[in-house]
């Protein structure tokens, strides 16, 4: 009798080479990028597998790391977001590249792929990651029709923690069948990296836009220094559309000499390193990367409670919670970790074992590529 191991055992005997096309919109700073960029690099491991990446506009912030690491990036150079070139161009590469598997992330690079497989052959396969719990289109109901048809072609959804993959199947029951987790991963730092002087005491590291609640970690600075006395000095490390009205709302709050935006950095762990603590105040969440990059970094994370960051952090364990939107508690916790150093200490140390053991980049090669593996053996 054979079973799907055998089948797959099968398949690797006849083919030496599984090609595989990863599309993202951009490999700009980001959670979905971050992933996708390790990834990649950790892939170089496994030789039978060759992934490529396809970005529908600019390259960003990761490309160098990814061209040094040998990992071929072709650019649809799309010059607007619904640049409608990219479907015919997509056609072509894929054609052209003989790709086994394609594995799409984000929006709208989903629907272009969507789109561009009704026009080639039925042997590739359509995978596609879904990397938060919300987006802007479920809040009206018009644009379940987009989803359904553009969810209907892939095979396989990978959801990035398990309150994602509840989210998902609530707003599309239909992809239940289809839809499974796997956690996300990070690369994890040897306990003798380099230690670094702390220079600031909190660190955000994020997209400066509404869902990462940056202004609720002001409101919380801005109580510590007025109600405790407490000049902590802040460190925020991104870009995105609030820049400027963040900047104001610190003038606004009078702690614009505590607070550094540093813009987009390569090296976000070398500022980990440099903090001591890291704050995420989300508004909403669908799993946090940036925590776990934090905790593999030996920081000690406060998060707010939303999402599936309650998937990464036990409260007081390896990690402290907070309410969401409530820069009074935010405030309490970040005075509560910066004025006990043996809790930042113990926090730190068990986070840090935690990721170790399930969010390591290595962990999350393996289970995607097994289920490469499994897709590609059963339907050879």
């Amino acid at each position: 009798m054979v079973n799907s191991q055998n089948i797959t055992d099968l398949y690797y005997k006849e083919k030496t080479e599984i090609r595989v096309l990863q599309v993202i919109n951009s490999l700009n700073a980001g959670g979905a990028e971050s992933l996708l960029k390790n990834f990649v690099i950790e892939s170089k491991k496994h030789q039978v597998f060759n992934v490529e990446i396809c970005v529908l506009y600019s390259s960003g912030i990761f490309k160098d790391e990814v061209k040094k690491a040998g990992i071929r990036v072709r650019h649809l150079n799309l010059s607007t977001k619904y640049d409608l070139r990219g479907i015919i161009r997509l056609i072509n590469l894929i054609r052209q590249g003989k790709y086994d598997i394609v594995h799409v992330h984000l929006f709208p690079a989903s629907i272009f792929v969507a789109i561009t497989s009704l026009f080639l052959p039925n042997d590739i396969y359509y995978v596609f990651t879904e990397h938060s719990e919300y987006n802007r289109r479920r809040s009206l109901v018009i644009f379940k029709i987009l989803d359904r048809f553009t969810y209907s072609r892939y095979n396989k959804i990978i959801c990035i923690g398990n309150k994602v993959c509840t989210s998902l199947i609530e707003w599309l029951p239909r992809v239940k069948g289809k839809a499974l987790v796997i956690n996300n991963g990070v690369p994890i730092p040897e306990l003798n990296k380099e230690i670094l002087p702390k220079i600031y005491d909190v660190l955000f590291v994020g997209r400066l836009e509404k869902v990462k609640g940056i202004d609720f970690l002001l409101e919380a600075i801005a109580i510590l220094k007025v109600k405790y006395n407490k000049f902590f000095k802040v460190a925020l490390v991104g870009d995105g559309p609030l820049k400027e009205k963040l900047k104001e709302l610190c003038k606004k709050l009078k702690i614009e000499d505590q607070v550094k935006f540093l813009g987009i950095q390569k090296d976000v762990g070398k500022f980990m390193r440099s903090s001591k603590i890291f704050v995420l105040p989300s508004r909403w969440e669908g799993f946090g990367l940036v925590i776990i990059e934090a905790m593999s970094n030996m920081v000690p994370v406060i998060a707010s409670n939303v999402g599936g960051i309650p998937e990464i952090i036990k409260n007081g364990e390896n990690g402290i919670l907070v309410p969401p939107k409530d820069p009074e508690a935010l405030a309490k916790a970040i005075k509560l970790l910066l004025d006990s150093p043996e809790l930042q200490k113990r926090i730190a140390q068990n986070a840090y074992e935690k990721v170790k053991e399930k969010f390591s980049i290595g962990r999350y090669t393996i289970d995607l590529l097994n289920l490469y593996k499994k897709i590609l053996g059963k339907h050879r």
